[in-house]
């Protein structure tokens, strides 16, 4: 007679159905029906992949954030321009009308340099350490005062700097010119000296860079002096090689209301969807040097209310509201962006709560199910121990008798 065993059924069946309690258990505890990749793979899959959206979703919603927010701050600069830009048309227009005394016209000039030296304010405005108007080049200032002459660091009667003297290798040196709004730039080769230096300037004038009469010359102290002789615009020079030393403004000749832009013409882009990325900057020369050249018709302004006709005059206010207009089109430009950034961030946070309950769906388990659930599984494992139970004591002599 033949006796097949029936524990390891028994032994099998206990196994299972204490495995579904435990897997009933978890499910409870935790609200999810998957907590293991093998407890439902394309589930598991298609959560790793809803996880990484939201990630990326939330970096999106961090940069709209923070972009926003210093955007915002860039349009308020705006706002500080075109109201100093309206002040200036309306002192200008005033004094331009011929029954003004000649204290009245000057408190007009006043007025127009005052809007003037506010808008350089804006325009070196800052939003946690990084300036709004300076392109890529955002840790400095953007605009500064021009001066007629600048004198190096370094050279003195007991040792003067010469034509000789020796640059330091990799070592640039630049010219911003307020007149043609351009940069010259120079970097020392190996080899060059304040000589070459000189040359380079000397080409920069000839070919338009630089203000026609704009040199550079040893002084009677011994010191490398780069000076030009446009009296209404004005240089900045600045250099970071160790033989010249810092170049510094020679006292008395700061050109009254003449700035130079010292930042540039990047346009810094911030990415804030999966192909959507947003430019977050207006470079201070393309708002206030080219173009209607906001600082320029404010200068041309001044100097006609100082000396000119009312012909003059009128031409220089007809300008400056040239320059309020293009001031307002690039505004519209920045307010247009901050819009779709706050359109893009309401997207984002739907998207969020659209993924959220997506991946509820995938992995989640409603709390009445896996009470249920758990119920089933403990009920079948006690019918299961139940069998053991009566089974288990059963011996070969029951079987042979």
């Amino acid at each position: 007679m033949r006796v097949t065993s029936i524990i390891p059924g028994i032994e099998f069946n206990m196994q299972q159905t204490e495995q579904a309690v435990a897997t009933a258990v978890q499910q409870l505890s935790t609200g999810q029906r998957v907590n293991q990749p093998s407890d439902d793979p394309a589930a598991a899959g298609a959560m790793v992949r809803s996880l990484a959206a939201s990630s990326n979703i939330d970096q999106y919603t961090s940069n709209v954030s923070s972009v926003l927010a210093q955007m915002q701050t860039a349009d308020s600069s705006i706002g500080n321009m075109v109201s100093a830009l309206n002040s200036a048309i309306a002192a200008g227009t005033a004094g331009g009308n011929g029954t003004y005394s000649a204290a009245e016209v000057q408190s007009c000039i006043t007025q127009v340099q005052n809007a003037l030296a506010n808008i350089i304010s804006a325009a070196n405005a800052s939003y946690q350490g990084v300036y709004l108007f300076g392109g890529s080049a955002n840790t400095a200032a953007p605009f500064a005062a021009a001066s007629a002459a600048y004198v190096s660091g370094n050279g003195s009667a007991s040792s003067p700097l010469s034509a000789a003297t020796a640059l330091t290798a990799g070592s640039v040196t630049t010219i911003n010119d307020a007149a043609t709004g351009q940069t010259f730039s120079f970097t020392a080769a190996a080899g060059d000296t304040i000589g070459t230096l000189e040359a380079a300037i000397s080409s920069a004038v000839s070919a338009g860079t630089l203000s026609a009469g704009t040199t550079a010359l040893i002084n009677a102290s011994g010191q490398l002096e780069i000076a030009t002789n446009n009296s209404s615009n004005g240089i900045v020079v600045r250099t970071n090689d160790a033989a010249l030393g810092a170049m510094n403004a020679l006292a008395g000749t700061q050109v009254p209301d003449a700035y130079v832009y010292l930042g540039n013409n990047t346009i810094n882009q911030v990415q804030v969807g999966e192909s959507l990325s947003v430019a977050i900057n207006l470079p201070g020369g393309q708002l206030l040097t080219q173009g209607a050249n906001v600082i320029g018709s404010l200068g041309n302004l001044i100097h006609a209310l100082q000396s000119g006709t009312a012909q003059q005059i009128g031409d220089a206010v007809n300008a400056v509201t040239g320059s309020l207009n293009y001031v307002n089109r690039q505004r519209t430009s920045l307010d247009n962006t901050i819009a779709n950034l706050n359109s893009q961030e309401s997207y984002l946070s739907k998207e969020k709560i659209t993924l959220a309950s997506q991946q509820t769906t995938l992995i989640g388990i409603d709390p009445a199910q896996a009470a249920e659930n758990l119920s089933q599984a403990e009920l079948a494992h006690d019918t299961v121990l139940a069998a053991a139970a009566k089974a288990l004591p059963v011996t070969l002599l029951d079987y042979l008798h």
